[in-house]
């Protein structure tokens, strides 16, 4: 059963799943066993499978990327400190940070890129010292700058954990995975190329952290009760991993879509080079296209929502993205200013992306594009 765009409202987020028979028995199988948690044979055949695509020794799936993300964190048993991240992601990432005990310190951004920006990065391991942790974010598929950023950590005996929640399915240098962090941490999120509902995949080539990870996320039990450390129950269940192995087995296909996509949409954005600005996908990134995120600079003029009703009008799902960034926040707010950031977060729209698009979406979309591009050059001339 394929799910596909109406007539109507073209949404900004579509969770896709290719709903089959065998997929239907599968589960039906596993809740008339009651099987269906605790590390069954699923979720480890699942973790299999993707060490097999990622090519590496071994995976951890765990209950959800943020989950991943402060387990890898606990795992990595950096000394108490401070930990620099972007502003611009999502909460999760804040969130481990400050959870695992950390500081966070704010770095800003690429303007082309919009992954962390390693000059600002540079700065500010030299005014703090005391970093124990770099979290750089791949933005909308597009990766950090990892090379760079291992190097400046090596410096000061930083962990680099790679917050990759949008990057499965991106590749680099022909790599489905980089060797650069000591962990990385990847979403199944719905709304994520590869979804599993819900589900977070933790990986290093650190066989320590992977052991330390699949203890935590199983209370901190040991096979030696005197080794158990305090731990969180965050496993994957077995209907996850069997719905995230149906996605994998169709992930190749639907990669592919989602690619020529965005593709197809980015050189519909690219011919108004004066109103729209598109995101740079470096030239050895073959990006997922996870999010399409174009910035509108015109909208500093007129307000992000009113360039963003230019769309909305013609039932086009936009919104704006990693609303608002993480020093916006109550108890975050007294930090520098992060000029790129601040720019990036008001002039960008986020446009819908799937994962199975219908031509007659594609087709309104790139209309809109057109019709928006002549409004947006009138009302800025007028402002």
């Amino acid at each position: 059963m394929q799910t596909r765009e109406s007539e109507g409202l073209i949404p900004g987020i579509r969770p896709y799943f290719e709903v089959n028979e065998k997929l239907l028995r599968r589960i039906g199988e596993l809740l008339a066993s009651g099987q269906v948690s605790n590390n069954g044979q699923n979720v480890q055949e699942f973790e299999r499978r993707l060490a097999e695509y990622l090519g590496v020794p071994e995976t951890v799936l765990v209950s959800t990327g943020a989950d991943g993300l402060l387990l890898a964190l606990k795992a990595l048993k950096s000394a108490p400190g401070k930990a620099i991240l972007p502003a611009y992601t999502y909460i999760a990432t804040l969130n481990a940070v400050v959870h695992a005990g950390f500081e966070p310190i704010f770095c800003d951004i690429d303007e082309k890129t919009y992954t962390i920006d390693t000059r600002h990065l540079a700065k500010l391991l030299e005014e703090h010292p005391e970093t124990r942790c770099v979290l750089p974010v791949n933005v909308f598929g597009v990766p950090a700058d990892l090379a760079t950023i291992r190097g400046l950590c090596d410096r000061v005996g930083a962990k680099l954990l790679y917050d990759n929640a949008h990057g499965f399915g991106t590749e680099i240098n022909g790599r489905r995975i980089e060797s650069e962090p000591d962990a990385q941490v990847f979403s199944l999120h719905a709304t994520k190329t590869l979804p599993a509902v819900e589900g977070g995949l933790v990986v290093s080539r650190n066989s320590t952290v992977v052991s330390m990870v699949r203890r935590l996320r199983n209370h901190g039990l040991a096979p030696v009760t005197a080794d158990t450390v305090p731990g969180f129950n965050a496993k994957m269940d077995e209907i996850r991993a069997v719905i995230g192995m149906s996605s994998l087995d169709g992930f190749a296909e639907a990669l592919s879509r989602r690619r020529n996509y965005g593709n197809r949409l980015v050189k519909r954005f690219s011919q108004f080079p004066d109103v729209y600005r598109v995101q740079v996908i470096p030239q050895n990134v073959n990006t997922n296209y996870q999010n399409l995120g174009i910035r509108c600079p015109r909208a500093m003029e007129i307000g992000l929502g009113t360039a963003m009703d230019l769309f909305k009008s013609r039932d086009i799902g936009v919104r704006p993205y990693f609303d608002p960034p993480l020093y916006k926040f109550i108890g975050f707010d007294g930090g520098p200013a992060l000029p790129v950031t601040e720019a990036v977060w008001r002039t960008l729209i986020s446009f819908p992306i799937h994962s199975h698009m219908t031509e007659s979406a594609l087709v309104r979309i790139e209309e809109a594009i057109g019709v928006a591009a002549e409004i947006l050059r009138a009302k800025s001339d007028v402002a």
